[in-house]
């Protein structure tokens, strides 16, 4: 799931509280969870001006709590936002930014070190089940179908579903430490 990681120094974190501290911004925000509406479908239903309602709803779009939904047309055939809170989690973090950073470069690397992992294990697999790429061209050009080579090309099928296991399970072995200690 993706997420909005919002430093605590950062301007949007003042604004956050400012949002979450005021009635009126979150009795629009607990009507647009019920289902995406307009501004003046909202200033309707709360009988708050449709100025006070737009203000909100800039407000909570320019930090995350609200995102447009769509759009429809209205009576003059012009076109009208539909907004709806957002689903997005919002994450408050001291130096946020920084460790955010961090953590996206340690995947990047958990990410390597699988792919490596996996394709060792793939070559590794086929080495041991069947031999050098060259002697099983030999074996194909020298001899007609047999079981033998119908069973190679399921070799090949098994050294593939275990690379995919070891590509699993180091990426998630790392990722479990990684979180561990971050």
């Amino acid at each position: 799931m993706d997420y909005e990681v919002i430093d605590i120094h950062d301007e949007r974190a003042k604004e956050l509280a400012q949002i979450l501290s005021n009635e009126k911004a979150l009795s629009i925000l607990k009507l647009i969870e019920e289902r995406p509406r307009s501004i003046s479908e909202i200033s309707r239903e709360l009988g708050i001006p449709i100025s006070t309602v737009s203000y909100h709803i800039d407000r909570m779009l320019k930090v995350g709590l609200v995102e447009v939904a769509g759009k429809k047309y209205g009576k003059r055939l012009q076109e009208v936002k539909l907004y709806r809170a957002s689903s997005k989690p919002i994450l408050i973090l001291p130096g946020g930014k920084k460790k955010h950073r961090t953590w996206e470069k340690l995947r990047v690397i958990n990410l390597a070190v699988s792919a490596v992992a996996s394709t060792g294990m793939y070559f590794a697999v086929k080495l041991l089940m069947g031999g050098s790429e060259e002697q099983s061209e030999t074996v194909r050009t020298l001899t007609v179908k047999t079981a033998k080579e119908a069973s190679k090309s399921s070799l090949d099928w098994i050294a593939v579903i275990i690379a995919i296991l070891t590509f699993i399970l180091v990426f998630g072995v790392l990722e479990y430490r990684f979180r561990k200690r971050f």
